[in-house]
């Protein structure tokens, strides 16, 4: 390829003629953004958020579609650029009416992924949902108790008529106890050793979570703790009936099982010193909470009887002892936590008589709802707006009274709620036994001397509230290495604040460590519907089902009067299920994969830069597919154009003009009545998350695992990449694998995976007892196999292999049939009676890739839409882009491929098409008389046969005018790079036959590869040949009768069998099988005529059906195994290009054993020398292969057609069930 020069952000490169400046950039390590960009899809440049700067040229230019030219001046990277990439993300965000994050978590502190995390207790993933949880907060199963819950005030279940929010805290403490009580309960992986100390003062929530996190990263964490017992406000401020003391000890565990020290009665500036710590430790971190308590602030609060709410609480668990309030009259003066605390635990003390006051309305109580209604319940009064005056004494200076006075509201102050004003002349006096104060809270810094007076590198100030001074945004102090974080730096705040402001300060921290300035954490863009209007329940209204909230269990008023927690927990997993359940899903499912956001953050885009009108689409959920939320929509026409493109559907188009431009179906279609193949590829295409996965259970937008495997369905054989969760599969998309270079798969790749979640799974063997199913172990069964083997004839057994198996599976089960068993009664059902004519129809198979190179595709079928999409896909993406004329023939009219060709010629038999094509060809002179001669045999019997047939007759079976079929005759025979395409789904047997001598007759076929393309029906239909899984047909897919001799000789045995039985069908109707053996098949489910299926069974035989699941063919067994999923056992597959691709096991399977290891069970009971990998059995195949098969293909008369094929999906159950799935998710 040609090379010319160009200057590029000022250096001189070498670019390839045609390329685009995008592509050059790229290849030279300049990221530049694009949105419209697909290299899979001709340039479209719509977004312009791709501008470059080219000298001489007017204006910016997108460069993803301007091609490069000898002496271009580009530039990628100047702030005019920028400025102009910034400017076109934010015209498209002023119209981007969608959520990054749902509220929940856009108002948590510690940016808890709510969603996440919700969506995994859906899927029962707990100690994944714990992980999650712990990323942003190492306390769940404590703030699952106690956090004020801002997350639950902004869910919009709220605007639904149930009026309560998702129970969030409820959901996390569920998992998180669930977490706690196992003995594999999630634990953080751990950094090596960095060598550097860590001292945290305070071992409340903030420091405790700092010390978490720091811990993970290497570091020596030593906590220093003032009181007896960690925990801080956790222990010493919240009472047990809240929060038990068990759980903050367990949760506390999690984090010193990490190599924190905790110290306790270690109170900084008393007993432990500044410079003992500073001598010590690379550095610090202050978090000592707010815990000195306020009185009620007017006349007279020096009365005895009158405490601080904190003091109050805290004193009773130093002590250990409670007050007795038995007959006393009690006044709590606040309405926060504190407060409800304060009134609750009076109760527990005795008292009868507790009354709050509060200057506002119940509606303005900062406390938590479920604390006030709990409160009522256990007989608490209330007096709102009412505010304390004075406080009155008797002689002794004891409490006597409160005189109050009543409040009217007024305007809203800073917090946002209304002011409370007093009434004049309302005041009122109530009388009090003990008033406690819990109206805020002080930070005692006591020891800022000490640290000043011993730092010698700056100094800890405190600001005009008396709270540690730091940089808000990184939580340094005045000195290098100490940082504050928690109610010390914000004054009394909440637990979810403080465990938030830990993870900032551990993060300085760390970077202070390992020698970097600590910044600020990145801003990070995020799309709100908010930032376009308030959300309201008209919005709502009507979209969702109604369901009412799971509530928390709690122990009944009568039994409260003690300290045992009231807040029971859900009981079961179906309860948080269902409350799960409840989740609107309100965050973006592609927010880790989002392109528009990804540049946005880049280029610090604002999404209200441009205000005006906006569109607020609903969503779209008819399809059982694919979700189209045109609120995320930028118009990019991706979408459009790989469909029109590739898969040639054309299902989508741009509708309407200018500001009401929608992607859609024209005629305001449903995408279901449409040409859609649910292919998924406009999902992989999306760079915003507009058109995503329909998923049947809640999305979880979190960071996955991944892994790559093969597909198991047809025989392109794509490379997938799986995302899992555990041993949850999330999702499928393409991998650029061997076959599919661009990561193009279809809709059973992308969307045929929801077995592998199947809870109906079969796990453990099954033997049928008395008609019932006992589970028995591994061992069982297979001594049971092998009873049954001994006790029969070699060839009373036969045994029955999928097409989905891997290479080594079908090797070792034709091993065990012919080397233990001594029978070569070993087929598969997906060839039952027809598989000796499809053997080597595709022995030199035109490949995929070369589809490029055709000059004319002829499609001989009219279903390769469905059956393998991915080889029509590549056909058409040709089509569109090289204009490489493609002829359909099809038999009927139901065709899914039509529309994607230029020309259908309808035909009655393609059968007869074929054959009429070979007469025509003989009968004219006109074959390639050189290639037969060379490379084929059988020829003269051939011709001879042939011509006998009635030629007028011929023609009339194909429907075709003679003059039309001649001409298309003609094109075929010399027509250069002519390909010829069908699939063995919809072509019979014999036709397969004689197109094979038709490629012959016309010499389109050499020793590496043919002008036809064959396409099998399964992932390893060749596999099957290549095994020997054939009465016939020894491993290499050579002659069984002459393969004996290598066969004992690999195999160290001497008396295989020589003699096989050509007809299993006859063998199975006839019921001369007294064992059968089917291994990855449901001839039963997949049965085109169950009534001829089910007389293949003999009722009285002994059937072993190994499947995934209890098929309708496993439900007729005596003995059913359960098999391992490929990617937990790994090997290879075969395609239909006959290339073998090999994959790993990426899982343990959930059987307990591999499928090489169920194999080897078996073996082992005959004395058979067992398999420890994959590799050793395919080295054993190919020692197999030592001999070069050299004969030449023959030339094979048919004389009639046998499209008699007995079963759908290639007798594979997963077929059958993706299938069943596309009709149900269509209803």
């Amino acid at each position: 390829m040609n090379t010319i020069n160009v200057i590029l952000n000022g250096k001189v490169v070498k670019a390839k003629e045609n390329e685009t400046i995008l592509e050059l950039a790229s290849r030279n390590g300049y990221k530049i953004p694009t949105l419209c960009h697909d290299p899979r899809l001709k340039p479209f440049a719509s977004c312009f958020v791709c501008v470059v700067e080219v000298k001489n040229m007017k204006g910016f230019q997108p460069s993803c579609s301007t091609i490069v030219t000898e002496g271009m001046e580009i530039d990628t990277e100047n702030d005019n650029v920028k400025k102009s990439r910034k400017a076109a993300l934010e015209l498209i965000l002023s119209n981007h009416y969608a959520d990054c994050y749902g509220p929940c978590r856009q108002t948590c502190p510690a940016n808890v992924d709510v969603q996440g995390y919700i969506s995994l207790i859906e899927k029962g993933l707990y100690k994944e949902a714990v992980a999650l949880i712990k990323e942003s907060n190492p306390l769940p199963a404590i703030c699952g108790r106690v956090c004020v819950r801002p997350c639950e005030l902004a869910c919009r279940r709220n605007l639904l008529n149930e009026k309560n929010a998702v129970g969030i805290d409820y959901l996390k403490r569920f998992a998180a106890d669930i977490d706690l009580e196992t003995d594999n309960h999630y634990k953080p992986e751990i950094a090596a050793p960095t060598g550097k100390k860590v001292a945290i003062i305070g071992g409340g929530p903030g420091g405790l979570s700092a010390a978490y996190w720091l811990a993970q990263k290497g570091h020596k964490v030593d906590i220093f703790e003032a009181m007896a017992h960690p925990g801080g406000w956790l222990r010493y401020g919240i009472p047990e009936y809240r929060l038990p003391n068990n759980i903050i000890e367990k949760e506390i565990a999690t984090i010193t099982e990490l190599g924190v020290n905790i110290f306790t009665n270690k109170k900084l500036g008393e007993n432990i010193s500044y410079k003992e710590i500073k001598d010590k430790y690379d550095a610090i971190i202050l978090t000592i909470g707010s815990q000195k308590g306020t009185l009620v602030g007017v006349d007279g609060e020096d009365a005895e009887g009158v405490l601080s709410g904190i003091d109050f609480l805290r004193n009773m668990e130093v002590t250990g002892k409670k007050p007795n309030f038995e007959g006393k009259k009690i006044i709590i003066v606040g309405g926060g936590n504190t407060a409800m605390d304060c009134c609750r635990t009076s109760i527990r003390c005795g008292s009868k008589d507790v009354t709050v006051v509060y200057r506002r309305t119940e509606a303005e109580m900062p406390a938590n709802p479920i604390e006030i209604h709990e409160s009522k319940i256990e007989s608490v009064k209330y007096k709102f707006l009412t505010a304390p005056v004075k406080i009155l004494k008797d002689e002794n200076g004891k409490l006597k009274s409160m005189v109050c006075q009543q409040m009217k509201l007024g305007e809203p102050d800073a917090s946002g709620r209304r002011r409370p004003i007093p009434i004049d002349n309302s005041e009122f006096e109530i009388n009090a036994d003990f008033i406690l104060a819990a109206i805020g809270q002080k930070t005692d810094v006591n020891f800022i001397n000490d640290i000043n007076s011993n730092s010698t590198d700056g100094e800890l100030k405190l600001n005009k509230w008396g709270d540690i001074d730091v940089n808000k945004e990184t939580l340094e102090t005045g000195i290098s290495n100490v940082f504050a974080a928690g109610d010390s730096v914000t004054g009394p705040a909440t637990i979810i604040e403080a465990i938030a402001q830990a993870k900032i300060a551990a993060n300085s921290c760390h970077s202070f460590l390992i020698g970097k300035k600590p910044e600020a954490p990145k801003t990070e863009f995020i799309s709100k519907k908010e930032n376009f209007r308030v959300q309201n329940k008209d919005e709502y209204d009507g979209l969702f089902a109604h369901q009412e909230r799971e509530e928390m269990p709690v122990l009944d008023a009568d039994n409260r009067l003690n300290f045992n927690e009231v807040e029971l927990g859900y009981k079961s997993e179906d309860i948080a299920k269902k409350e799960a359940d409840r989740c609107l899903e309100c965050g973006c499912g592609a927010v880790l994969t989002c392109d528009l956001k990804k540049f946005a953050t880049e280029y610090n885009a604002k999404q209200n830069h441009f205000s005006g009108n906006f569109k607020n689409y609903s969503v779209d959920f008819s399809h059982p597919f694919i979700e189209i939320d045109r609120n995320k929509c930028i118009l990019c026409g991706r979408c459009i154009r790989i469909c029109n493109e590739i898969v040639g559907a054309s299902a989508l188009g741009f509708v309407n003009r200018g500001f009401d431009t929608i992607v859609a179906p024209s005629m305001g279609k449903s995408l279901l009545d449409t040409k859609c193949e649910n292919c998924g590829l406009c999902i992989s295409t999306c760079p915003t998350g507009a058109i995503s996965e329909n998923k049947i259970f809640k999305i979880a937008p979190i960071k996955t695992n991944k892994f790559n495997t093969i597909c198991n369905y047809c025989s392109i054989g794509c490379s997938l990449e799986i995302s899992n969760i555990s041993d949850f599969v999330y999702e499928v998309n393409g991998n650029k694998g061997l076959i599919n270079k661009f990561g193009i798969i279809c809709s059973k790749g992308k969307f045929g995976y929801h077995y592998i979640n199947d809870s109906s799974r079969l796990l453990s063997p099954l033997l049928k007892v008395n008609n019932e199913w006992k589970e028995i172990t591994w061992e069982e069964a297979f001594k049971t196999i092998a009873k049954n083997i001994k006790s029969s004839n070699p060839d009373e057994n036969t045994f029955m292999a999928g097409a989905r198996l891997t290479n080594e599976e079908l090797y070792y089960i034709q091993k065990i049939a012919r080397a233990a068993v001594k029978t070569n009664n070993i087929g598969s059902f997906h060839y039952l009676g027809n598989s000796d004519n499809y053997f080597k129809n595709n022995a030199i198979s035109y490949p995929l890739e070369g589809i490029k190179y055709a000059k004319s595709i002829w499609i001989l079928g009219s279903q390769m839409a469905k059956t393998n999409a991915v080889a029509s896909y590549g056909i058409q993406k040709m089509r569109s882009s090289e204009e490489i004329p493609v002829t359909l023939f099809v038999e009927n009219n139901d065709s899914s491929m039509n529309h994607k060709a230029d020309k259908v010629i309808r035909l009655k038999s393609k059968y007869a098409f074929i054959k009429a094509l070979n007469y025509y060809i003989i009968s004219n002179n006109i074959e390639h008389k050189c290639y037969i001669s060379d490379h084929a045999t059988g020829f003269d019997e051939y011709k001879s046969n042939l011509l006998k047939e009635n030629y007028e007759k011929l023609i009339s079976e194909t429907g075709l005018e003679k003059d039309e079929f001649e001409k298309l005759a003609n094109e075929y025979r010399y027509t250069l790079d002519l390909i010829l395409v069908y699939s063995e789904s919809d072509t019979s047997a014999n036709c397969a036959k004689e197109i094979s001598n038709l490629i012959m007759l016309c010499g389109k076929k050499d020793d590496f590869v043919s002008d036809v393309m064959v396409l099998k029906t399964k992932n390893n239909s060749q596999g099957l040949f290549d095994n020997g899984i054939n009465p016939n047909i020894a491993p290499g897919g050579k002659n069984l009768k002459n393969s004996i001799e290598i066969l004992e000789k690999v195999w160290k045995t001497n008396n295989l069998n020589r003699n096989s039985n050509a007809d299993l069908k006859e063998l199975l109707e006839n019921k001369k099988v007294k064992n059968l053996f089917i291994f990855g098949e449901d001839p039963i489910g997949t049965a085109i005529n169950k009534n001829e299926a089910t007389n293949l069974f003999n009722p009285n035989s002994f059937t072993v059906v190994a499947d995934y699941f209890m098929t309708e063919t496993a439900k007729l067994a005596s003995l059913v195994l359960p098999m391992a999923f490929p990617f937990e056992t790994g090997g290879t597959f075969t395609n239909t290009q006959r290339v073998i691709q090999n994959f790993n096991a990426e899982m343990k399977p959930k059987t307990g054993k591999t499928n090489i290891e169920v194999l080897n069970g078996i073996a082992a009971e005959f004395g058979l020398n067992t398999f420890s990998s994959n590799n050793e059995i395919f080295n054993e195949f190919i020692s197999i292969l030592a001999e070069k098969d050299n004969s030449m293909p023959t030339f094979e008369y048919t004389n009639s057609d046998n499209l008699n094929k007995l079963f759908l999906f290639g007798a594979d159950n997963l077929g059958l069930r993706f299938y069943n799935q596309t009709q149900d998710l269509a209803k």
